[in-house]
């Protein structure tokens, strides 16, 4: 078994960087300072200097040094910890296995989703998921479906209160109920150990017979994005990543992914004035990532199952909607691809549709087998490293963005540095006029 490799963890810098960009909300005024931390005397600017001195402004200033971290990181990862950090693995286990073990540890998984088949009650869930997280070197998405109706994990399962439907959210006719709901869902997920939910569903209803019933919020664009919006805003202001699914919208097909391969009879136009519409109306609330299902879109890609086709996540998600975040696939043994596809192939076109976390490996040998195909297409110039790296940078900023991995420290700052021309930070490093 390959020895546990560590990553940077919370230092001075970290305390350091978080007062500052605390700043804003503190109530502290400009030039105040907090108690000199071990000889660091940290000098806070106000939320206006940035804009008034021509510095760099708080919010971007958080993304340059998540940037950073990121490249930290990836610098100093193995190529087995890289292919890792693609795969969302599930267990059968109800504790933490050899099985689960091989995944975690020896293949460097890099996150992994909660199923019934892992609960049995509140306390050994929490439990099991702590001891996982405590054996990767990096820490774990560790994801779940609660939605909240028919998809609620935790209330079908005696963890917490039942969660109310999307279509029961919508239908109080107050967006803030369902911020609430997201707010409630985040606070339970995360006392077990959740910290990604698989929610919310933006599939708008065009057909009464929509396969996913009650877990849709609405039969419009406007109406789901307001009610997902504010439930996925619930969720990601209380510390719990978000997932809009499931890409590219499947509220008009009336056959389940999970037993065939559905075809979604659209046009161009209604694509794109209701089913991207929903999406791309809430890529301003910033969510954490974006699920593609699978179902044949033939107004885009005729052949390939819109979570395989590069001109469906690539060339459609990426290029024309924008959206530059995690983009996972659903499970990849489905029988919407297991008709066609094996999960060693799935795992390779998916890789060069632009998915960037693959959910279906469910033990050693699927997971082994999945990266042995991944590094096969490598050797056969089929997928770069670049392209790898691009899916494992986008993975961990979404953990540093969501507290998972602390900001890398580059430098110590003593003193007074941060005034001075001697500060090891670059001017454009730090916001002016304190």
């Amino acid at each position: 078994m390959p020895a546990r490799r560590t990553f940077p963890r919370t230092s001075l810098w970290i305390v350091m960087m978080s007062l500052l960009l605390l700043a804003g909300c503190s109530g502290l005024s400009n030039g105040q300072a907090p108690n000199d931390l071990n000889g660091v005397k940290v000098v806070l600017p106000s939320p206006t200097s940035a804009a008034t001195n021509g510095g760099t402004s708080g919010a971007a200033l958080r993304q340059q040094l998540i940037r950073q971290t990121v490249e930290h990181m990836l610098s100093g990862m193995t190529l087995d910890e890289k292919l890792g950090q693609l795969f969302l693995i599930e267990s059968t286990h109800k504790t933490y296995t050899q099985d689960v073990d091989n995944m975690v540890v020896g293949m460097h998984a890099g996150a992994m989703i909660v199923y019934q088949q892992n609960i049995t009650d509140w306390q050994q869930l929490h439990d099991m998921l702590a001891t996982i997280q405590a054996h990767a070197a990096i820490p774990m998405l560790v994801t779940m479906d609660e939605e909240g109706g028919g998809v609620d994990r935790l209330g079908n399962n005696n963890l917490a209160p039942p969660l109310p439907s999307a279509q029961s959210m919508a239908a109080t006719g107050n967006p803030q109920y369902a911020y609430d709901k997201g707010v409630t869902a985040a606070k339970e997920m995360l006392a077990l150990g959740i910290n990604t939910n698989l929610a919310p569903v933006v599939d708008v209803r065009t057909t009464p017979a929509a396969i996913e019933w009650d877990r849709l919020f609405g039969n419009s664009p406007a109406t789901v994005d307001r009610y997902a919006g504010e439930f996925l805003k619930g969720l990601q202001d209380n510390g719990v990543i978000g997932c809009l699914k499931h890409w590219p919208g499947i509220g008009s097909i009336t056959l389940d992914p999970h037993k065939t391969l559905p075809t979604m009879d659209r046009t161009m136009s209604q694509l794109n004035s209701t089913e991207f519409a929903a999406f791309k109306g809430l890529l301003g609330d910033d969510p954490g990532m974006i699920m593609v299902t699978h179902v044949i879109v033939p107004a885009i890609d005729p052949t390939l199952p819109a979570t395989l086709s590069p001109k469906v996540v690539q060339g459609t998600l990426r290029d024309k909607l924008g959206y530059q975040g995690v983009v996972m696939t659903d499970s990849l043994y489905m029988q919407g691809i297991a008709i066609n596809y094996k999960l060693p192939q799935a795992a390779v076109l998916s890789i060069e549709a632009g998915d960037d976390l693959l959910e279906g490996a469910y033990d050693t040998y699927s997971m082994r087998a999945m990266i042995q195909a991944i590094k096969n297409a490598m050797k056969a110039g089929k997928i770069t490293q670049d392209r790898i790296d691009q899916s494992v940078r986008r993975i961990l900023a979404l953990k540093v963005r969501f507290g998972m991995i602390p900001l890398y420290e580059p430098h110590v700052i003593r003193g007074d540095a941060l005034r001075g021309a001697t500060s090891p930070l670059a001017e454009a490093d730090l916001p002016r006029g304190a």
